[in-house]
């Protein structure tokens, strides 16, 4: 079975029609709670920590005005002692990966999240962090110009794992990369995709929309894997909406190039 019959076989059985969809979501502007959950995909990932990303030459500079002391922490880390000059700050960081290059292994790696997972003012910089986010139609009718978009399959991360959702097989397409992230994660748990397509039901039985916090989405000066943007935050809700043929997608959208 190819992943269309997969996609026509649930929508299927969820009662989904060309005609009608009884699921809806109320997409909600992020809270100060919601950015504290999202902190992890951001202090304590690190695949922000990367060149592709943070470390990239032509996201450095910005990224550093935004967070300067979680630089200076995770390279006072890596020196084993104070720096005062930003400059070699730069020197440790620009160009690396953080768990490649940096730090010796994954036990060290866990001993740097927790620094920075713990230091308030990494977590404040976080909360700057985020709220540089706006509210953005991803996939749908934009109110605001009445034009249809969809930038789903220009995210990293977002189509790729919403195939890898349904059609379980990294060979079709998926990197071994977010497979692995997936794993890592248990996103790819069918009994948490199972659960969620029950909360639809459930709201829908009963008339209601589902009220959700959008994805966090982050655009950067320059492309990572030919993308335009990343999908940092919400990874299951998002594929899971997706498949579920709901409209509009919405996300958090943090657009660090303006």
């Amino acid at each position: 079975m190819n992943l269309q019959e997969q996609i026509s076989r649930m929508k299927s059985i969820m009662g989904l029609n060309e005609i009608s969809n009884p699921y809806k979501v109320d997409w909600e502007y992020p809270t100060q709670e919601y950015f504290t959950q999202e902190l992890s995909e951001l202090l304590g990932n690190p695949g922000r920590f990367t060149d592709q990303e943070f470390f990239n030459p032509d996201n450095y500079d910005t990224v550093y005005r935004i967070m300067p002391n979680t630089f200076k922490t995770i390279a006072e880390f890596v020196k084993g002692e104070e720096i005062e000059n930003e400059s070699e700050i730069k020197d440790i960081l620009l160009n690396q990966n953080v768990t490649r290059t940096i730090v010796s292994g994954e036990g060290e790696w866990d001993e740097l999240k927790d620094i920075l997972m713990n230091d308030q003012q990494c977590i404040e910089e976080g909360y700057k962090f985020f709220g540089l986010g706006e509210m953005k139609v991803w996939k749908g009718i934009d109110p605001d110009t009445g034009e249809y978009v969809d930038n789903v399959d220009n995210t990293d991360y977002m189509g790729k794992i919403t195939d890898f959702l349904w059609n379980k097989s990294p060979e079709k397409g998926v990197s071994s990369r977010v497979s692995q992230r997936l794993k890592d994660s248990d996103e790819e748990d069918p009994r948490r995709l199972a659960k969620n397509i029950d909360d639809y039901r459930d709201h829908a039985r009963r008339g209601e929309e589902r009220k959700l916090p959008p994805a966090f989405v982050v655009k950067y000066f320059t492309q990572k894997e030919g993308n335009d943007y990343v999908l940092i935050g919400g990874f299951k809700r998002t594929s899971t909406a997706l498949q579920m043929g709901i409209e509009p997608i919405k996300v958090w959208l943090i657009d660090i190039t303006k």
